[in-house]
């Protein structure tokens, strides 16, 4: 069993009064992968002591094994290896990353410059995505207003439309693909790649967020929505078996999400239900 915590319930599992019980109940039965943004967002706490804690919980659930690499970084990864007919493809090597895995291991290496540069990556991320996802929604309300029976009604009709568009969900995938490995993808081999469920959840990911950001007409601000960061860890859903957080806004997100997953029966829960049922079965 493998456990993949967002850092929201990585942060109750700090505060827990049985932290240590739930950790030696979980290693009990499996083991925890840590990610990129695990470390990255314990890294902008701003309390140092807090933040000090956070890293040395993650290490010592991390176990030794490095963090999972960024969502965005293992898709180029599935891309290259497939270029390479790799029968494999490395999901936590990313070189460029090397410093979280120094402060995972050695928390006081982590400075304040590196720190700043956490802050600045991730709110540039969050940014271009609210562009992406948010920023035709007076476009799209202003056309939903002439002809209010085209607004989709569910979520689910806005995730169809977006899989409809064939041509430009290949020509998204085909251009990502050629410039990370300065191949042409032809139409067998991208049926192929495809097939992988990293694509679809990652990108549906951004259609999820325009609908609940650009098409609904209320509940749309983004302190009440699941962004970049939240999203982006469906991806993951293909690498766990349980996947577990504390926020509601991204619980939605990634349970909606898992049905494209088709590589592995993964469950999305949140943290009291994950806590429940380790004292149901192993704490009584």
């Amino acid at each position: 069993m493998i456990y993949c915590f967002d850092t929201s319930a990585i942060n109750r599992l700090l505060d827990d009064p049985a932290r240590e019980p739930i950790i030696k109940a979980t290693l009990n039965i499996g083991s925890f992968r840590m990610t990129d943004y695990n470390v990255i967002e314990a890294a902008k706490t701003t309390d140092t002591n807090r933040r000090s804690r956070l890293i040395e919980l993650m290490r010592r659930l991390a176990n030794g094994k490095r963090p999972l690499d960024r969502p965005n970084t293992i898709l180029l990864t599935y891309a290259e290896a497939h270029a390479a007919h790799a029968d494999a493809a490395r999901v936590n090597a990313d070189q460029n990353l090397e410093g979280l895995w120094i402060a995972l291991n050695e928390p006081d290496l982590l400075d304040q410059e590196a720190k700043e540069e956490v802050l600045s990556w991730t709110k540039k991320l969050e940014d271009d995505f609210s562009e992406i996802v948010a920023g035709d929604r007076d476009q799209f309300q202003s056309l939903f207003r002439k002809v209010p029976h085209e607004r989709p009604k569910a979520i689910a009709a806005t995730l169809r439309a977006y899989l409809s568009k064939k041509d430009e969900c290949c020509s998204l995938i085909r251009d990502v693909y050629k410039r990370q490995t300065q191949k042409q993808l032809t139409d067998s081999e991208y049926g192929v790649l495809v097939r992988e469920p990293v694509w679809p959840l990652y990108f549906l990911g951004y259609a999820y967020a325009a609908h609940h950001r650009g098409i609904k007409e209320q509940h749309f601000a983004k302190k009440h929505n699941a962004g970049a960061i939240d999203l982006g860890q469906a991806v993951y859903l293909t690498l766990c078996d349980r996947f577990v957080t504390d926020d509601r806004a991204q619980y939605r997100g990634l349970r909606l999400l898992n049905v494209l997953n088709n590589k592995r029966r993964t469950q999305v829960i949140q943290y009291d239900t994950f806590r429940s049922r380790l004292f149901g079965v192993h704490l009584d």
